[in-house]
């Protein structure tokens, strides 16, 4: 692996840009800070990642999911199938480490720090098996220390179910390989999983699918009571199957199985991002243009209306999410309504969101 200060002259080319978001809402209490939200945009011509209202940070490609870190700074993950990660200060505008990714290896777009913030998990393939890996790295110097199984293929997002000892990994079953870039070579064969992993052993304490294997279990959240929701992007061959496809499945605690939660109908079956609001789950429907929304039992409550919705980040009773088409919205869960912010119409965010430390 190698890491080094690029040059402006290099990263110009592709121009992928950082912005922060200052927000302050009619919700938000004058004595209280308003958060500032993290994420990556992308375009015909541009790719970015930005703190909304911030410094620009120029990077190569397209980036996707960003981990923040105190003083301004964050890491920010290139998208699957990645070839970098990025350690930039966002207030600055400075881009402050760049590390390739390990031969045969590439990025699958998310990351974690363990407790301490010594050590940084990433989501990997390995091009020579098609396994899935957690890679271990050095979070301050993302120096590269050694990999783990990730318990399946495809591994896209992974959290803490036991903070330090248990991670949650969603391998979304899908194949794909440096040569053919995107495609999905086992569409017809998938095999989505969660696992769960004992850190820092990685022994596989469990592994958990669905009967349909064309729900790939992409992104993770977790309610108050402790159940972990999973977001799905369908993967069927046809068109029409899509329109009413499941978005959520449920790991309640101690669980044995999944569970797929009520689906209501003409969400379009592709689940962007997830988060939750106490024992409420958020998920971004983006091709249905909706908020979609359920109870931690897996109830569905009414979807609300935003067009292309993407990233979404919570901190207590609210929760921010962003549009592709460039739309900042607040959602408030004590009267369950969404407000769409002035003044954010510029980009087209990627499909994660997360407040900055």
């Amino acid at each position: 692996m190698v890491m080094h200060a690029p040059s402006r002259r290099d990263f110009l080319r592709c121009s992928l840009q950082i912005s922060a978001i200052s927000l302050l809402s009619p919700w938000v209490k004058a004595s209280e800070p308003a958060p500032t939200l993290l994420s990556a945009y992308w375009g015909e011509t541009v790719n970015g990642f930005g703190a909304i209202n911030g410094k620009v940070v120029d990077l190569p490609s397209r980036g996707h999911a960003i981990l923040p870190l105190p003083h301004g700074e964050a890491i920010v993950l290139s998208r699957r199938l990645g070839v970098w990660l990025a350690r930039i200060n966002w207030q600055r505008g400075e881009l402050l480490q760049l590390a390739d990714a390990a031969f045969d290896r590439h990025f699958f777009g998310h990351a974690l720090l363990t407790p301490d913030t010594s050590t940084l998990l990433t989501t990997e393939n390995n091009d020579d098996t098609s396994a899935g890996l957690l890679g271990i790295y050095e979070a301050h110097t993302l120096k590269r220390l050694g990999e783990i199984p990730s318990g399946g293929i495809g591994p896209h997002e992974l959290l803490w179910l036991v903070p330090g000892k248990i991670l949650a990994v969603a391998n979304g079953g899908i194949l794909t390989l440096p040569e053919t870039g995107r495609t999905k070579l086992n569409r017809g064969a998938m095999n989505p999983s969660v696992a769960l992993l004992e850190w820092p052993s990685g022994k596989l304490l469990a592994n958990y699918s669905l009967p349909d294997k064309a729900l790939s279990l992409r992104h993770l959240a977790r309610a108050s009571d402790g159940t972990l929701g999973i977001a799905m992007q369908a993967e069927y061959a046809s068109a029409s199957q899509h329109r009413d496809a499941p978005l959520l499945a449920l790991l309640p605690p101690g669980g044995e199985r999944l569970i797929l939660a009520e689906q209501p109908a003409g969400l379009m079956g592709y689940g962007a991002s997830i988060a939750a609001v106490g024992n409420e789950f958020l998920i971004s429907a983006m091709r249905g243009n909706q908020l979609a929304r359920w109870r931690s039992n897996g109830s569905p409550l009414p979807a609300l209306a935003i067009p292309r919705p993407a990233g979404i980040a919570s901190r207590g009773q609210q929760a921010w999410i962003s549009s592709e088409e460039g739309g900042i919205y607040q959602y408030q869960a004590a009267d369950q309504s969404i407000q769409r912010l002035a003044g954010y119409t510029q980009q087209k965010w990627d499909n994660h969101l997360v407040i900055a430390t």
